[in-house]
């Protein structure tokens, strides 16, 4: 860099570094030669372009601002006429509580109360076709009309699904709950459901095991007195990860028994990093969609805690593996009320209670500093009337629950939207009874299923048999068990015997083997069953006498059983006792010095007499004194 730099003329050469490319420079300080033909605007563009090495142009940012605003300018008006009229969102009634069904286990499978635009004008993608009037004051002609209405409209409700995929033509509804749903998870292949509640329950669904009467095969309370807060299926199904409104979240197997538990951490501990456990109530919980043994929690101790199946434990409790503590703007512990995954599971969300959203990337080396940071996503402080959202397969279209309050006579609604279009009205919706909220909402990829969890304790499935595929239509197309009666009825006026036709002789099996009516006519013959003879015991019988054989008295006299059963212990160990007496070898030298005399215990002491001896003996002298 010190080297002496030469001037740039007609004819130098140059080379850039290492290369092993040579320049030569042509026409330095003329003016480039411009046709007559160009356009000023061609000429203006030249004009802009640098002229020599080191120069740039410098453009102020303020007209770097115009240009960009009149760039989006002319995209939204772009997509304002590509939408030409937004879709409009009507309500429709509700049908009663008697249309979903008086049992508590019954299936809806009505179609949906959905408020789908009318009519073809509010759909951009069709061009309304001239009708013919015809002046009638009669009414054939309102029917005509009311017809025609109500086929363009379930023409475009058709296309919509179409479109978009909406699985929104039937619906089943779970009913077992008495409480609000309050998550709902379904595995990979779409074959089980589980869903939580305010009443502290959780309760597993397996649409390829039931009937159109849909019931829950396994009803857990996973913590007593704590409602479910989230629910998740790991990625091969094996596992669900439930999340109470306790601090300990808690794993269970795919059939809902429990597995383990995560540990309660130190609550006196200041710093959140230093305890192995949430200390506060947890809020929401993930497992991560390519990892079955990772999952990731979060609490209101401000922390998003990542754990691992195969990790450490202390007292068969899981310990956490990872921790992300969250901070407001004024650098203070924060709650955080939700998180989740990406898609491939590299990022971790979580949202605070001031409206933040941070994404934490875990391929770094630490989680210090967050790599996503959204503020005021939401706002701060105030409840939202707004439930969790889902995604169609194709990311083009979302789903949103609505709540109301309640006393009000309102419907809550299920909103599809949109989004790839700058259009904010919603493409349809469905509504709810009437005070009754849409809590939670999913939107499974594969089998395109909505599942719908309600404040009144119910999950409605919505699907279509075209576009939707195993899940819910497993048990929906299921005929139900005929009933039996219990009884048979005989009429008494009937004439006539009532014969069975199958006992009849000649619906009689000719090669058939006889089994147990041949085996009962045996039995009654005394020689072809004879039974054999027993062992002769005790008195003579018949002639013959109590072991009279040779064989008899040799096996009973001669030969000792090698048993103990029948050997008395007292008499056993008296044997040594004796012995050892008699031989000093044995004891004698061991307590020679020490215990010349004998000075055990009488309690240790061998027993002079047996229980059934001193029983006689007692005897014995009672007796005497009752002579006496």
């Amino acid at each position: 860099p010190n080297e002496f730099r030469k001037a740039v003329d007609n004819g130098s050469e140059i080379v850039f570094g290492a290369s092993s490319r040579r320049y030569i420079v042509r026409g330095y300080n003329q003016a480039p030669a411009i046709s007559s033909g160009a356009s000023s605007s061609s000429l203006a563009d030249m004009a802009q372009l640098p002229t020599g090495f080191a120069t740039t142009n410098n453009v102020k940012q303020s007209q770097k601002a115009a240009d960009r605003a009149a760039r989006d300018e002319e995209i939204r008006r772009m997509t304002m006429e590509m939408m030409t009229q937004a879709p409009k969102v009507s309500h429709v009634p509700a049908v009663s509580a008697d249309e979903v069904g008086n049992t508590t286990h019954e299936v809806d499978n009505q179609k949906p109360r959905s408020s789908v635009p009318r009519g073809p004008q509010n759909n951009p993608n069709k061009q309304q076709q001239p009708t013919e009037t015809v002046d009638s004051d009669g009414p054939e002609s309102d029917s005509d009309d009311d017809d025609n209405a109500a086929t363009s409209a379930d023409s475009y409700a058709r296309d919509l699904a179409l479109r978009y995929n909406l699985p929104l033509k039937n619906q089943v509804v779970l009913t077992s709950h008495i409480k609000s749903i309050t998550s709902i998870a379904v595995d990979a292949p779409g074959a089980r459901v589980a869903t939580g509640s305010m009443d502290y329950h959780m309760k597993l669904w397996d649409f390829a095991g039931m009937a159109r009467q849909v019931r829950p095969f396994r009803d857990t309370e996973v913590e007593e007195g704590h409602a479910i807060v989230a629910l998740s299926y790991s990625p091969t199904g094996d596992r669900v990860l439930s999340v109470t409104g306790s601090s300990q979240p808690t794993v269970l197997s795919r059939e809902g028994v429990k597995e383990t538990q995560f540990v309660k951490g130190d609550m006196y501990v200041m710093d959140m990093v230093h305890t192995k456990g949430h200390t506060h109530t947890c809020t929401g919980g993930a497992w991560h969609p390519t990892l079955k043994q990772s999952m990731a929690t979060c609490a209101l101790d401000g922390t998003v805690r990542l754990w691992k199946l195969d990790g450490k434990t202390a007292f068969n409790k899981l310990l956490n593996d990872q921790v992300i503590k969250f901070k407001s703007k004024q650098g203070k512990r924060i709650e955080v009320t939700a998180c989740a995954y990406n898609t491939d599971g590299s990022l971790v969300f979580g949202a605070t209670t001031e409206g933040s959203v941070f994404g934490y990337d875990l391929r770094r080396a630490t989680t210090t500093t967050a790599a996503v940071k959204m503020p005021g996503a939401h706002a701060a402080g105030s409840p939202d009337l707004i439930a969790n959202m889902a995604f169609n397969a194709t990311g083009t279209a979302v789903a949103v629950g609505t709540g109301v309050p309640t006393g009000k006579e309102r419907h809550g609604q299920v909103l599809f939207f949109d989004v790839l279009t700058a259009v904010t009205a919603p493409l349809t919706a469905i509504d709810m009874h009437p005070d009754e909220s849409a809590v939670c909402v999913a939107w499974h990829p594969k089998i395109n299923q909505v599942f719908v969890g309600s404040s009144a304790g119910t999950v409605r499935v919505f699907y279509d048999e075209a576009i939707s595929t195993k899940g819910v239509l497993l048990s929906a197309t299921k005929k139900l068990p005929l009933a039996s009666a219990g009884y048979v009825r005989i009429d008494e006026s009937s004439d006539g015997a009532i014969v069975n036709p199958h006992a009849l002789p000649m619906y009689r099996d000719a090669n058939a083997k006889p089994t147990k009516r041949k085996y009962a006519k045996i039995r009654l013959d005394p020689i072809a069953s004879k039974k054999p003879s027993k062992p002769i015991t005790g008195p003579g019988f018949g002639g013959s006498t109590g072991g009279s054989t040779l064989t008899q008295f040799f096996m009973r006299d001669q030969i000792k059983s090698e048993s103990i059963r029948s050997e008395d212990p007292r008499e056993a160990i008296l044997k040594y006792a004796k012995v050892a007496a008699a031989d000093s070898t044995y004891l004698g030298s061991a307590y020679a010095t020490t215990q010349p005399t004998d000075q055990i215990a009488a309690e240790y002491q061998l027993a002079k007499e047996t229980l059934e001896q001193e029983k006689l003996t007692k005897e014995e002298q009672n007796r005497r004194l009752l002579d006496l």
